[in-house]
């Protein structure tokens, strides 16, 4: 008990400095990670960061048993000149072989003025040899300028 007890204090203690907590080697669900059948599993998580170098939200790659799907949620809602997106990226043996984005069929849409977050459509990776990346972008509606941008970098399965 005393043991969780320092744990849970070592987490909450970086939170508040703004440090990361220690890695952890589960997988976890998360209210951030969902899509249409709900709430599911974070496999990776990277900071959507301003052109300023603020972080403005994150990108999740996400898991639903076999099934793969790339999840962002904003910090804030979009204004009347911002939209953004999610995109997943499969890679079969480290070579990407296909892309889709909140806009592909299955997905919820692009994150547009009002909104927060959107999710992709659901990709198989019940294969060994797959791997994916999720990342989301967030633009200026009147320009078309990057204002952010996140990815979970390597492949992960």
């Amino acid at each position: 008990m005393l043991k969780k007890t320092v744990a849970t204090f070592a987490i909450a203690g970086a939170a508040v400095l703004g440090l990361t907590p220690p890695a952890s080697a589960e997988v976890r669900s998360s209210p951030d990670c969902q899509n249409s059948a709900g709430y599911q599993t974070v496999v990776a998580r990277a900071a959507v960061i301003a052109t300023n170098d603020v972080i403005v939200g994150e990108v999740d790659l996400c898991r639903q048993g076999s099934l793969y799907f790339a999840f962002v949620l904003f910090n804030q809602a979009m204004t009347t000149s911002q939209y953004a997106q999610a995109y997943l990226t499969r890679y079969d043996q480290g070579v990407p072989v296909g892309t889709v984005t909140c806009d592909s069929a299955g997905g919820n849409g692009k994150v547009l003025p009002g909104q927060r977050r959107c999710w992709t459509p659901n990709l198989n990776g019940d294969a060994a040899r797959y791997t994916f990346v999720a990342a989301a972008d967030q633009h200026s509606s009147h320009t078309g300028a990057l204002l952010a941008k996140g990815n979970t970098g390597i492949p992960t399965r």
